[in-house]
């Protein structure tokens, strides 16, 4: 298609009163600016966490699949989705034709799809490793890891082919988002696409995030509380590792409390292994006796405020867009693209922030990253620690 049909196209897309795109205002670049560093970030970090669970044996784990499915979907999605948009918001409309604008709109929607049902995924997955401990390797198998991804993209799928089979108004740009996607309305002119994409993409999925973390919180302020008030023994044997003694846990013979007896097996050893590396937290040499309890605060206090910033985070990134379209679409308002351009750039930003919330907060990810930064470029042998294991008391 030529560039005259294509402007065309453009032009009879955006509406009749749409400019040529031609003149640069100051949101147009703040805009394009924005676009660009967020698309250089996200395909940076999330091709830099692909690399190291493929390099790295001791990083592929099931929780570390999931990690890796958001971490190649958000680089696709930096590779494939963002140019387009950012050459759509310079230019100010659509120059590559109504079947790229088609195609880009449904790997757009694919991906985007994919991306928050993989963060679902690994919330549930925190959620059975911190409050089924016992279960979770029973429940969560490698065939079950590949059902579910495989179940995830089916669904993103699935969604986004339904406006190109008749369900929904097709694709089209949009101007005020500089990107192609589903074009929505009310429910009698759509046939509750719009309602559906809006009820399976953003209110199911934040409802279960929601709700795995803050189940997630209230069993870690539980057992905080069990774990201060217990008093740990160990052995002589200062390797716990070596040891084949029980760890005795005794109450205050005054308050007519049994003993609790937890005994260090490789079955708990390797659920406590799942479970440190699922919960993306710091790892403490040792955690056992008294002086370890301040440690345990702080590092309970850093869990809690990393699992209020994920979901502070894919709240701010996702609700305004979803939002914005579903209220656009049931009153029939279009709004600005001061208003509209914002909401699009924080779905996008979601994918630049997705591999530091979920892969360089992970002791093992910042490890590897050390060992590869001073091989590569400081050219000297990093000796990596050795890692210690998080217990946690059930």
């Amino acid at each position: 298609m030529n560039s005259d049909s294509s402007r065309e196209f453009g032009n009879a897309t955006h509406g009749q009163d749409n400019s040529s795109g031609s003149a640069f205002t100051a949101l147009t670049v703040i805009q394009s600016v924005f676009l660009a560093l967020m698309m250089i970030v996200a395909a940076v970090a999330n091709s830099f966490v692909c690399r190291f669970i493929l390099a790295h044996r001791s990083l592929r784990t099931i929780t570390n699949s999931f990690i890796f499915n958001l971490a190649a979907t958000d680089f696709l999605l930096s590779v494939l989705c963002m140019p387009f948009a950012l050459v759509s918001a310079i230019m100010g409309i659509w120059v590559f034709g109504k079947v790229m604008c088609v195609l880009t709109g449904f790997v757009l929607s694919v991906l985007c799809i994919a991306s928050i049902l993989t963060l679902v995924l690994v919330a549930v997955d925190r959620y059975l490793a911190i409050c089924r401990p016992l279960k979770y390797c029973a429940i969560v198998t490698h065939k079950k890891c590949v059902i579910m991804l495989v179940y995830i993209w089916l669904q993103a799928i699935i969604c986004a082919i339904l406006p190109l089979v008749g369900w929904g108004r097709g694709y089209k740009f949009v101007e005020e988002e500089c990107i192609c996607r589903p074009e929505f309305g009310k429910p009698s002119v759509d046939n509750g696409y719009t309602v559906f994409l809006f009820i399976a993409c953003f209110v199911g999925p934040f409802s279960i995030i929601s709700f795995t973390y803050i189940s997630i919180l209230c069993a870690a302020r539980k057992q905080f509380r069990r774990v201060h008030h217990v008093h740990l023994t160990v052995a002589a044997n200062k390797d716990v590792r070596q040891s084949t003694s029980q760890l005795n846990a005794y109450e205050g013979a005054d308050n007519g409390n049994d003993t609790m007896v937890i005994a260090q097996t490789p079955e708990n050893t390797f659920i406590a292994d799942e479970i440190t590396s699922a919960t993306n937290t710091s790892r403490v040499r040792r955690f056992f006796g008294p002086k370890a309890v301040p440690k345990r605060r702080r590092q309970k206090a850093r869990g809690v405020k990393m699992l209020w910033i994920i979901v502070l985070v894919f709240l701010i990134c996702w609700s305004p867009y979803f939002v914005f379209i579903f209220y656009s679409s049931i009153n029939q308002r279009n709004f600005s693209k001061s208003v509209k351009g914002p909401t699009m750039l924080l779905t996008f930003l979601n994918s630049a922030l997705n591999p530091f919330l979920y892969g360089f907060l992970n002791g093992t990810f910042r490890s590897r990253l050390r060992e590869f930064i001073a091989q590569k470029f400081l050219f000297c042998k990093f000796k990596d620690n050795e890692e210690a294991r998080v217990h946690h008391i059930t």
